[in-house]
Protein backbone atom coordinates (compact mmCIF):
# COMPACT_ATOMS: atom_id res chain seq x y z
CA UNK A 1 0.00 0.00 0.00
CA UNK A 2 1.40 3.38 -1.00
CA UNK A 3 1.27 6.22 1.50
CA UNK A 4 -0.12 9.31 -0.18
CA UNK A 5 1.14 12.61 1.06
CA UNK A 6 -1.37 15.36 1.54
CA UNK A 7 -1.16 18.76 3.00
CA UNK A 8 -2.50 22.26 3.08
CA UNK A 9 -2.21 24.68 0.20
CA UNK A 10 0.61 26.64 1.82
CA UNK A 11 3.07 23.84 0.99
CA UNK A 12 3.54 22.44 4.53
CA UNK A 13 4.18 18.71 4.04
CA UNK A 14 2.65 16.14 6.31
CA UNK A 15 2.04 12.42 6.15
CA UNK A 16 -0.73 12.38 8.75
CA UNK A 17 -4.37 11.90 7.89
CA UNK A 18 -6.73 14.85 7.54
CA UNK A 19 -7.58 16.28 10.98
CA UNK A 20 -11.19 16.05 12.03
CA UNK A 21 -11.54 19.82 11.86
CA UNK A 22 -9.81 20.07 8.47
CA UNK A 23 -6.55 21.82 7.67
CA UNK A 24 -6.26 25.15 9.43
CA UNK A 25 -4.99 27.54 6.81
CA UNK A 26 -5.67 31.15 6.07
CA UNK A 27 -9.15 32.08 4.74
CA UNK A 28 -10.48 28.52 4.52
CA UNK A 29 -13.30 29.28 7.00
CA UNK A 30 -12.30 26.41 9.26
CA UNK A 31 -12.14 28.58 12.34
CA UNK A 32 -14.94 28.80 14.89
CA UNK A 33 -17.67 31.21 13.82
CA UNK A 34 -19.76 32.60 16.64
CA UNK A 35 -23.02 34.41 15.87
CA UNK A 36 -24.22 36.81 18.54
CA UNK A 37 -27.61 38.26 17.55
CA UNK A 38 -28.87 41.10 19.72
CA UNK A 39 -31.20 39.99 22.46
CA UNK A 40 -34.90 40.85 22.14
CA UNK A 41 -37.47 40.74 24.90
CA UNK A 42 -41.14 40.36 23.98
CA UNK A 43 -44.22 39.32 25.86
CA UNK A 44 -46.71 36.76 24.52
CA UNK A 45 -49.27 39.54 24.31
CA UNK A 46 -47.09 41.68 22.03
CA UNK A 47 -46.03 38.68 19.96
CA UNK A 48 -49.64 37.61 19.47
CA UNK A 49 -50.58 41.08 18.22
CA UNK A 50 -47.59 41.42 15.91
CA UNK A 51 -47.85 37.96 14.31
CA UNK A 52 -51.49 36.95 14.67
CA UNK A 53 -51.69 34.13 12.13
CA UNK A 54 -48.25 32.70 11.49
CA UNK A 55 -49.28 29.37 13.01
CA UNK A 56 -52.52 27.44 13.02
CA UNK A 57 -54.63 27.26 16.13
CA UNK A 58 -57.44 24.91 16.98
CA UNK A 59 -58.41 21.67 15.31
CA UNK A 60 -57.55 21.32 11.60
CA UNK A 61 -60.35 21.69 9.07
CA UNK A 62 -61.67 18.55 7.43
CA UNK A 63 -63.10 17.91 3.98
CA UNK A 64 -61.73 18.15 0.45
CA UNK A 65 -57.99 18.69 0.06
CA UNK A 66 -57.14 22.18 -1.22
CA UNK A 67 -53.36 22.35 -0.96
CA UNK A 68 -50.70 23.48 1.49
CA UNK A 69 -51.09 25.94 4.33
CA UNK A 70 -47.95 27.89 3.47
CA UNK A 71 -47.40 29.38 6.92
CA UNK A 72 -48.06 26.22 8.92
CA UNK A 73 -46.42 23.94 6.31
CA UNK A 74 -49.31 21.51 6.63
CA UNK A 75 -52.06 20.13 4.35
CA UNK A 76 -55.20 22.26 4.15
CA UNK A 77 -58.64 20.74 3.59
CA UNK A 78 -62.07 22.31 3.78
CA UNK A 79 -65.75 21.44 3.49
CA UNK A 80 -68.39 24.12 4.23
CA UNK A 81 -70.76 21.60 5.81
CA UNK A 82 -68.05 20.10 8.02
CA UNK A 83 -66.95 23.58 9.10
CA UNK A 84 -70.53 24.48 9.95
CA UNK A 85 -71.04 21.29 11.94
CA UNK A 86 -67.85 22.06 13.89
CA UNK A 87 -69.21 25.60 14.59
CA UNK A 88 -66.32 27.33 12.80
CA UNK A 89 -68.80 29.22 10.58
CA UNK A 90 -72.50 30.11 10.67
CA UNK A 91 -73.18 29.95 6.93
CA UNK A 92 -72.18 27.62 4.11
CA UNK A 93 -71.56 30.23 1.42
CA UNK A 94 -68.24 31.58 0.20
CA UNK A 95 -66.76 34.59 -1.62
CA UNK A 96 -63.68 34.04 -3.81
CA UNK A 97 -61.90 37.25 -4.83
CA UNK A 98 -59.09 37.57 -7.36
CA UNK A 99 -58.14 39.51 -10.44
CA UNK A 100 -57.67 37.62 -13.70
CA UNK A 101 -54.74 35.25 -13.85
CA UNK A 102 -54.36 34.73 -10.09
CA UNK A 103 -55.85 31.22 -9.85
CA UNK A 104 -59.36 32.04 -8.63
CA UNK A 105 -61.11 29.89 -11.24
CA UNK A 106 -58.64 27.04 -10.77
CA UNK A 107 -59.48 26.97 -7.06
CA UNK A 108 -63.24 26.87 -7.72
CA UNK A 109 -62.84 23.94 -10.13
CA UNK A 110 -60.40 21.87 -8.10
CA UNK A 111 -62.19 22.45 -4.80
CA UNK A 112 -65.66 21.71 -6.19
CA UNK A 113 -64.62 18.50 -7.97
CA UNK A 114 -62.90 17.24 -4.83
CA UNK A 115 -66.01 17.98 -2.78
CA UNK A 116 -67.89 15.74 -5.21
CA UNK A 117 -65.60 12.91 -4.13
CA UNK A 118 -66.73 13.34 -0.53
CA UNK A 119 -70.40 13.23 -1.49
CA UNK A 120 -71.38 16.80 -2.41
CA UNK A 121 -72.97 17.89 -5.69
CA UNK A 122 -72.25 20.97 -7.82
CA UNK A 123 -74.32 23.20 -10.11
CA UNK A 124 -73.07 26.02 -12.36
CA UNK A 125 -76.11 28.01 -13.56
CA UNK A 126 -74.11 30.22 -15.89
CA UNK A 127 -70.91 29.22 -17.68
CA UNK A 128 -70.18 32.23 -19.93
CA UNK A 129 -66.95 30.82 -21.40
CA UNK A 130 -67.96 27.17 -21.68
CA UNK A 131 -64.98 26.22 -19.49
CA UNK A 132 -66.97 24.20 -16.94
CA UNK A 133 -68.24 21.78 -19.60
CA UNK A 134 -64.97 19.83 -19.54
CA UNK A 135 -65.03 19.87 -15.76
CA UNK A 136 -68.52 18.31 -15.76
CA UNK A 137 -67.32 15.60 -18.16
CA UNK A 138 -64.30 14.99 -15.92
CA UNK A 139 -66.51 14.12 -12.91
CA UNK A 140 -69.21 12.31 -14.87
CA UNK A 141 -71.69 15.18 -14.79
CA UNK A 142 -73.87 16.81 -17.44
CA UNK A 143 -74.01 20.09 -19.29
CA UNK A 144 -76.81 21.91 -21.09
CA UNK A 145 -76.19 24.53 -23.78
CA UNK A 146 -78.60 27.39 -24.32
CA UNK A 147 -78.53 30.37 -26.65
CA UNK A 148 -80.11 31.96 -29.74
CA UNK A 149 -81.00 29.40 -32.38
CA UNK A 150 -80.53 26.42 -30.08
CA UNK A 151 -83.39 24.06 -29.28
CA UNK A 152 -83.00 24.10 -25.51
CA UNK A 153 -85.53 26.25 -23.66
CA UNK A 154 -85.85 27.05 -19.98
CA UNK A 155 -89.23 28.16 -18.71
CA UNK A 156 -88.94 31.32 -16.62
CA UNK A 157 -92.00 30.25 -14.63
CA UNK A 158 -90.92 26.64 -14.01
CA UNK A 159 -91.37 25.85 -10.30
CA UNK A 160 -90.20 22.25 -10.23
CA UNK A 161 -91.99 19.32 -8.66
CA UNK A 162 -94.37 19.73 -5.70
CA UNK A 163 -92.61 19.35 -2.37
CA UNK A 164 -93.63 16.11 -0.62
CA UNK A 165 -95.61 16.64 2.55
CA UNK A 166 -96.86 20.08 1.62
CA UNK A 167 -100.59 20.71 1.61
CA UNK A 168 -102.07 21.67 -1.77
CA UNK A 169 -102.86 25.19 -0.60
CA UNK A 170 -99.35 25.66 0.79
CA UNK A 171 -97.84 24.58 -2.52
CA UNK A 172 -100.18 26.82 -4.49
CA UNK A 173 -99.17 29.80 -2.35
CA UNK A 174 -95.48 28.97 -2.84
CA UNK A 175 -95.91 28.80 -6.63
CA UNK A 176 -97.71 32.14 -6.70
CA UNK A 177 -95.03 33.82 -4.59
CA UNK A 178 -92.20 32.36 -6.69
CA UNK A 179 -93.75 33.38 -10.02
CA UNK A 180 -94.66 36.81 -8.73
CA UNK A 181 -91.06 37.45 -7.66
CA UNK A 182 -89.68 36.14 -10.96
CA UNK A 183 -91.99 38.25 -13.09
CA UNK A 184 -91.28 41.39 -11.09
CA UNK A 185 -87.59 40.87 -11.84
CA UNK A 186 -88.25 40.07 -15.51
CA UNK A 187 -90.41 43.15 -16.02
CA UNK A 188 -87.82 45.30 -14.24
CA UNK A 189 -85.10 44.03 -16.58
CA UNK A 190 -87.09 44.41 -19.78
CA UNK A 191 -88.54 47.79 -18.84
CA UNK A 192 -85.26 49.38 -17.79
CA UNK A 193 -85.41 48.94 -14.02
CA UNK A 194 -88.88 50.42 -13.69
CA UNK A 195 -90.65 49.31 -10.53
CA UNK A 196 -94.26 48.17 -10.78
CA UNK A 197 -96.88 50.60 -9.49
CA UNK A 198 -99.65 49.33 -7.14
CA UNK A 199 -102.15 48.84 -9.99
CA UNK A 200 -99.66 46.76 -11.95
CA UNK A 201 -98.96 44.62 -8.90
CA UNK A 202 -102.66 43.90 -8.64
CA UNK A 203 -103.01 43.08 -12.34
CA UNK A 204 -100.02 40.74 -12.20
CA UNK A 205 -101.36 38.96 -9.12
CA UNK A 206 -104.79 38.51 -10.68
CA UNK A 207 -103.30 37.10 -13.88
CA UNK A 208 -101.09 34.63 -12.00
CA UNK A 209 -104.05 33.58 -9.83
CA UNK A 210 -106.02 32.74 -12.95
CA UNK A 211 -103.18 30.57 -14.28
CA UNK A 212 -103.08 28.44 -11.13
CA UNK A 213 -100.13 26.35 -9.94
CA UNK A 214 -99.67 24.00 -12.91
CA UNK A 215 -96.07 23.27 -13.79
CA UNK A 216 -96.34 24.06 -17.50
CA UNK A 217 -97.45 27.68 -17.09
CA UNK A 218 -95.27 29.87 -19.33
CA UNK A 219 -94.73 33.55 -20.10
CA UNK A 220 -96.93 33.31 -23.27
CA UNK A 221 -99.78 32.04 -21.05
CA UNK A 222 -99.34 35.04 -18.76
CA UNK A 223 -99.20 37.35 -21.78
CA UNK A 224 -102.49 35.95 -23.10
CA UNK A 225 -104.25 36.44 -19.77
CA UNK A 226 -102.98 40.02 -19.51
CA UNK A 227 -104.13 40.72 -23.08
CA UNK A 228 -107.63 39.50 -22.27
CA UNK A 229 -107.66 41.60 -19.10
CA UNK A 230 -106.53 44.65 -21.09
CA UNK A 231 -109.57 44.32 -23.36
CA UNK A 232 -112.03 43.63 -20.55
CA UNK A 233 -112.72 47.18 -19.46
CA UNK A 234 -112.15 46.23 -15.81
CA UNK A 235 -110.11 48.18 -13.28
CA UNK A 236 -107.12 46.05 -14.25
CA UNK A 237 -107.39 46.84 -17.96
CA UNK A 238 -104.94 49.75 -18.16
CA UNK A 239 -102.14 48.27 -15.97
CA UNK A 240 -102.63 44.86 -17.65
CA UNK A 241 -102.12 46.51 -21.05
CA UNK A 242 -98.85 48.06 -19.90
CA UNK A 243 -97.58 44.73 -18.58
CA UNK A 244 -98.65 42.92 -21.76
CA UNK A 245 -96.63 45.35 -23.87
CA UNK A 246 -93.54 44.61 -21.77
CA UNK A 247 -93.94 40.82 -22.05
CA UNK A 248 -94.61 40.98 -25.78
CA UNK A 249 -90.87 41.33 -26.39
CA UNK A 250 -90.34 37.87 -24.86
CA UNK A 251 -93.30 36.25 -26.62
CA UNK A 252 -93.16 37.77 -30.10
CA UNK A 253 -90.39 40.36 -30.17
CA UNK A 254 -86.61 40.51 -30.09
CA UNK A 255 -86.32 38.37 -26.95
CA UNK A 256 -88.43 35.47 -28.21
CA UNK A 257 -87.19 31.94 -28.80
CA UNK A 258 -85.52 31.03 -25.50
CA UNK A 259 -87.97 31.70 -22.68
CA UNK A 260 -91.36 31.50 -24.41
CA UNK A 261 -92.31 27.87 -23.84
CA UNK A 262 -92.10 24.89 -21.49
CA UNK A 263 -88.63 23.73 -20.48
CA UNK A 264 -87.20 21.29 -23.00
CA UNK A 265 -84.36 20.26 -20.70
CA UNK A 266 -84.42 18.65 -17.27
CA UNK A 267 -82.15 19.14 -14.31
CA UNK A 268 -80.53 15.80 -13.49
CA UNK A 269 -80.56 15.86 -9.70
CA UNK A 270 -78.53 12.63 -9.55
CA UNK A 271 -75.64 14.01 -11.62
CA UNK A 272 -72.57 15.00 -9.57
CA UNK A 273 -72.31 18.25 -11.54
CA UNK A 274 -74.76 20.15 -13.73
CA UNK A 275 -73.52 22.99 -15.92
CA UNK A 276 -75.52 25.41 -18.05
CA UNK A 277 -73.24 26.46 -20.90
CA UNK A 278 -74.18 30.03 -21.88
CA UNK A 279 -71.17 30.70 -24.11
CA UNK A 280 -73.50 30.93 -27.14
CA UNK A 281 -74.88 34.14 -25.59
CA UNK A 282 -71.61 36.06 -25.87
CA UNK A 283 -72.86 38.09 -28.85
CA UNK A 284 -76.43 38.34 -27.60
CA UNK A 285 -77.80 41.55 -26.12
CA UNK A 286 -77.08 42.39 -22.51
CA UNK A 287 -80.79 41.99 -21.75
CA UNK A 288 -80.90 38.50 -23.26
CA UNK A 289 -77.89 37.49 -21.18
CA UNK A 290 -79.53 38.89 -18.06
CA UNK A 291 -82.75 36.96 -18.69
CA UNK A 292 -80.75 33.79 -19.29
CA UNK A 293 -78.94 34.20 -15.97
CA UNK A 294 -82.25 34.74 -14.21
CA UNK A 295 -83.87 31.75 -15.93
CA UNK A 296 -81.06 29.30 -15.23
CA UNK A 297 -80.52 30.37 -11.63
CA UNK A 298 -84.25 30.18 -10.86
CA UNK A 299 -84.56 26.86 -12.69
CA UNK A 300 -81.76 25.29 -10.66
CA UNK A 301 -83.08 26.70 -7.39
CA UNK A 302 -86.54 25.25 -8.00
CA UNK A 303 -85.17 21.91 -9.20
CA UNK A 304 -83.08 21.31 -6.09
CA UNK A 305 -85.65 21.87 -3.33
CA UNK A 306 -87.96 19.47 -1.56
CA UNK A 307 -87.16 15.80 -2.12
CA UNK A 308 -84.24 16.82 -4.37
CA UNK A 309 -82.55 18.74 -1.56
CA UNK A 310 -78.94 17.71 -0.93
CA UNK A 311 -75.67 19.38 -0.02
CA UNK A 312 -74.96 21.25 -3.23
CA UNK A 313 -72.43 23.90 -4.25
CA UNK A 314 -73.81 26.55 -6.62
CA UNK A 315 -70.96 28.34 -8.40
CA UNK A 316 -71.80 31.90 -9.50
CA UNK A 317 -69.28 32.75 -12.21
CA UNK A 318 -68.95 36.50 -12.86
CA UNK A 319 -71.07 37.12 -9.78
CA UNK A 320 -70.79 40.91 -10.06
CA UNK A 321 -72.63 40.83 -13.41
CA UNK A 322 -75.29 38.53 -11.97
CA UNK A 323 -75.84 40.85 -9.01
CA UNK A 324 -75.96 43.88 -11.32
CA UNK A 325 -78.73 42.20 -13.29
CA UNK A 326 -80.59 41.66 -10.03
CA UNK A 327 -80.31 45.36 -9.24
CA UNK A 328 -81.66 46.27 -12.67
CA UNK A 329 -84.44 43.77 -12.12
CA UNK A 330 -85.87 45.78 -9.25
CA UNK A 331 -86.17 43.50 -6.21
CA UNK A 332 -83.83 40.76 -7.43
CA UNK A 333 -80.95 41.65 -5.12
CA UNK A 334 -83.28 41.90 -2.13
CA UNK A 335 -84.54 38.41 -2.87
CA UNK A 336 -80.99 37.04 -3.29
CA UNK A 337 -79.97 38.46 0.09
CA UNK A 338 -83.10 36.98 1.65
CA UNK A 339 -82.38 33.67 -0.07
CA UNK A 340 -78.87 33.62 1.36
CA UNK A 341 -80.39 33.71 4.83
CA UNK A 342 -82.09 30.36 4.20
CA UNK A 343 -79.42 28.81 1.96
CA UNK A 344 -78.24 26.70 4.89
CA UNK A 345 -81.74 25.25 5.28
CA UNK A 346 -81.85 24.52 1.53
CA UNK A 347 -78.53 22.68 1.70
CA UNK A 348 -76.84 25.19 -0.63
CA UNK A 349 -73.35 26.63 -0.51
CA UNK A 350 -73.28 29.64 -2.85
CA UNK A 351 -69.84 30.52 -4.19
CA UNK A 352 -69.59 34.09 -5.48
CA UNK A 353 -66.60 34.58 -7.79
CA UNK A 354 -65.61 38.26 -7.91
CA UNK A 355 -62.63 40.21 -9.19
CA UNK A 356 -62.63 42.78 -6.39
CA UNK A 357 -64.70 44.32 -3.61
CA UNK A 358 -65.21 47.46 -5.71
CA UNK A 359 -67.48 45.40 -8.00
CA UNK A 360 -69.98 45.13 -5.14
CA UNK A 361 -69.68 48.79 -4.21
CA UNK A 362 -70.34 49.76 -7.83
CA UNK A 363 -73.86 48.36 -7.55
CA UNK A 364 -75.07 51.47 -5.74
CA UNK A 365 -74.09 54.86 -4.38
CA UNK A 366 -72.46 55.24 -0.99
CA UNK A 367 -75.14 54.83 1.68
CA UNK A 368 -77.72 53.46 -0.75
CA UNK A 369 -79.84 50.44 0.11
CA UNK A 370 -78.44 48.54 -2.87
CA UNK A 371 -74.82 48.94 -1.77
CA UNK A 372 -75.75 48.03 1.79
CA UNK A 373 -77.46 44.87 0.56
CA UNK A 374 -74.50 43.90 -1.63
CA UNK A 375 -72.00 44.32 1.20
CA UNK A 376 -74.44 42.53 3.49
CA UNK A 377 -74.33 39.57 1.12
CA UNK A 378 -70.55 39.60 1.54
CA UNK A 379 -70.92 39.70 5.32
CA UNK A 380 -73.21 36.66 5.23
CA UNK A 381 -70.40 34.62 3.65
CA UNK A 382 -68.14 33.64 6.53
CA UNK A 383 -65.69 31.84 4.24
CA UNK A 384 -63.70 34.36 2.22
CA UNK A 385 -60.79 33.53 -0.05
CA UNK A 386 -58.72 36.38 -1.45
CA UNK A 387 -56.23 35.93 -4.27
CA UNK A 388 -53.91 38.68 -5.49
CA UNK A 389 -55.41 42.15 -5.75
CA UNK A 390 -54.21 45.35 -7.39
CA UNK A 391 -52.30 47.49 -4.91
CA UNK A 392 -54.87 50.28 -5.12
CA UNK A 393 -57.61 47.86 -4.00
CA UNK A 394 -55.83 46.65 -0.87
CA UNK A 395 -56.84 49.40 1.62
CA UNK A 396 -60.57 49.21 0.87
CA UNK A 397 -60.54 45.41 0.71
CA UNK A 398 -58.73 45.29 4.04
CA UNK A 399 -61.39 47.48 5.60
CA UNK A 400 -64.30 45.45 4.20
CA UNK A 401 -62.80 42.07 5.12
CA UNK A 402 -61.33 43.10 8.45
CA UNK A 403 -57.66 42.51 7.68
CA UNK A 404 -54.92 43.73 9.97
CA UNK A 405 -51.68 45.19 8.58
CA UNK A 406 -49.95 41.81 8.49
CA UNK A 407 -52.73 40.20 6.48
CA UNK A 408 -52.91 43.12 4.05
CA UNK A 409 -49.15 42.92 3.52
CA UNK A 410 -49.35 39.19 2.80
CA UNK A 411 -52.03 39.73 0.15
CA UNK A 412 -49.72 42.17 -1.62
CA UNK A 413 -47.14 39.40 -1.92
CA UNK A 414 -49.39 36.52 -2.94
CA UNK A 415 -48.15 34.38 -5.80
CA UNK A 416 -50.36 32.79 -8.43
CA UNK A 417 -52.40 30.02 -6.86
CA UNK A 418 -52.04 31.36 -3.31
CA UNK A 419 -55.00 32.71 -1.38
CA UNK A 420 -55.69 34.19 2.02
CA UNK A 421 -58.49 32.15 3.61
CA UNK A 422 -60.69 33.65 6.30
CA UNK A 423 -62.93 31.01 7.86
CA UNK A 424 -64.98 32.52 10.65
CA UNK A 425 -62.35 33.84 13.04
CA UNK A 426 -59.48 31.76 11.65
CA UNK A 427 -57.02 32.58 8.89
CA UNK A 428 -54.68 30.55 6.68
CA UNK A 429 -52.48 31.21 3.66
CA UNK A 430 -53.13 28.35 1.25
CA UNK A 431 -51.43 27.32 -1.98
CA UNK A 432 -53.85 25.45 -4.22
CA UNK A 433 -52.18 22.28 -5.50
CA UNK A 434 -53.47 20.40 -8.56
CA UNK A 435 -52.24 17.29 -10.31
CA UNK A 436 -51.07 17.54 -13.95
CA UNK A 437 -54.22 15.67 -14.97
CA UNK A 438 -56.42 18.18 -13.18
CA UNK A 439 -54.58 21.13 -14.68
CA UNK A 440 -55.10 19.71 -18.17
CA UNK A 441 -58.87 19.83 -17.55
CA UNK A 442 -59.21 22.97 -15.46
CA UNK A 443 -56.98 25.24 -17.55
CA UNK A 444 -58.53 24.49 -20.92
CA UNK A 445 -61.78 26.11 -22.02
CA UNK A 446 -64.04 25.05 -24.88
CA UNK A 447 -61.84 26.94 -27.38
CA UNK A 448 -58.52 25.51 -26.25
CA UNK A 449 -57.32 28.65 -24.55
CA UNK A 450 -55.48 28.80 -21.26
CA UNK A 451 -57.33 30.26 -18.33
CA UNK A 452 -56.54 30.84 -14.70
Amino acid sequence: MQLIKSGPADGHDTTSSMPAGGWHTRQNLRGSLLAAPPSHHVSSRVLGAAYPFLTESGDPFTGAYIGENVLARSPFSFDPWDAYAAEHIRSHSCVILGVKGTGKSMLAKSWSTRLIRVGRKVAVPNDPNGEWVRVAEYVGGRSIRIGPGLTAKINLLDVGDPIPGWALETWRHHVLQTRRATMRTVIGLVDQSRELDPEEHTALDDALEQLGSGRNVTVPHLYQVLTVMAASGSDNAVPAKRLAHVLRRIVQGDLSGMFDGPSTVTFDTAAPMMVVDTSALKKASTLTQALARLATTTWIRQATTGSNRTERVVVHEEAAIELMNMVHGGEGLTEQVAGEKVARHDGVSNWYLLHRIADLKALGDDGSAVRTQALGLLADCETRVTYAQHAAEIPDTAMQLGWNDTQADRVKKLKKGEGLWQVGGRTALVKNICTPGEEAVFRTDAHGGVRA
